[in-house]
């Protein structure tokens, strides 16, 4: 055997301890019975968790908060961090410097970021709460009314996320050949002409490298939102991932989270094929 395969049988064996055995596990798990509570142990019961889980309301509601959420921070981070690349490509002074401030929310941890966001919608002590009441908003407690609390998230969400289409699509401008934009602009087209004709075209896979990694990230998003709401108040911020973890981890239904975990999967999947087909480009 020749020497490559000896040192990449390392990083084979990891992937396969870390990735694949969970996966097939989670799956077997799929069609068992497996509550950690009962001393029984795993059940074999076919395909009863996925015929459950078609008829659970309660999962449904959380599938479909998770697609709120996906569909509106994926499309307003990525309009934003469009907007914010094209203005950055216009810049000749200090590009490097603006770029360096933009780039920080993407670094932090989101459970800080979680954390505080909490504190600065505390109602009497977040300095977004005091802002409001100058406005004449007083004890505007936005993470603790159903109709403001996902929304609240998905603000922050979009506030740390946003730099990371910004760094990507930055980076795809910066490789589009001037040579079609000028000969646009010497027939006398308008600068929204060549952002649809020229810059979006060239910018197709840059586009969708970040719909795709953002959408699968907001999908399974689970840290800020157990953070700043664990789901509540009620079942206004319980995501599919939330539930899934509510289901696993505080009711010990092994068989029925598994199940969830594998339909989120499907669901990223196919979410992900979608913006791929899109793109039209297998490159």
């Amino acid at each position: 055997m020749k020497l490559k395969y000896y040192l990449t049988m390392p990083s084979i064996i990891f992937l396969l301890i870390m990735v694949v055995f969970p996966l097939i596990y989670t799956a077997m798990l799929t069609f068992c019975d497996y509550n950690l509570t009962r001393s029984r142990g795993i059940t074999f019961v076919g395909i009863n968790n996925y015929i459950n889980l078609f008829f659970n309301e309660r999962f449904w509601h959380a599938v479909s908060l998770s697609l709120y959420y996906t569909g509106l921070s994926v499309g307003i981070s990525f309009l934003v961090g469009f907007g914010v690349a094209l203005l950055l490509n216009s810049i000749i002074s200090f590009r490097w410097l603006y770029s360096t401030f933009l780039l920080i929310p993407m670094v932090m941890t989101p459970i800080i970021v979680g954390l505080g966001f909490r504190f600065m919608y505390s109602p009497r002590l977040g300095i977004i709460s005091y802002f409001l009441s100058v406005l004449g908003i007083e004890d505007a407690n936005l993470l603790g009314n159903p109709e403001w609390a996902l929304i609240t998230i998905i603000l922050t969400d979009i506030w740390q996320w946003t730099p990371f289409a910004i760094a990507v699509l930055y980076a795809g401008l910066a490789y589009i050949p001037q040579e079609p934009v000028e000969a646009a602009r010497v027939d006398g087209a308008s600068s929204f002409q060549i952002l649809r004709y020229i810059t979006v075209p060239f910018m197709k896979i840059p586009i969708v490298t970040v719909l795709v990694i953002r959408s699968m990230d907001v999908m399974r998003s689970f840290d800020k939102v157990f953070i700043m709401t664990r789901g509540g108040p009620g079942l206004s911020t319980e995501t599919l991932s939330i539930y899934s973890w509510r289901v696993g981890f505080a009711w010990f239904k092994m068989g029925e989270a598994s199940t969830m975990g594998i339909f989120m999967l499907i669901v990223i999947i196919g979410i992900s094929s979608i913006l791929l087909r899109i793109c039209g480009s297998k490159e």
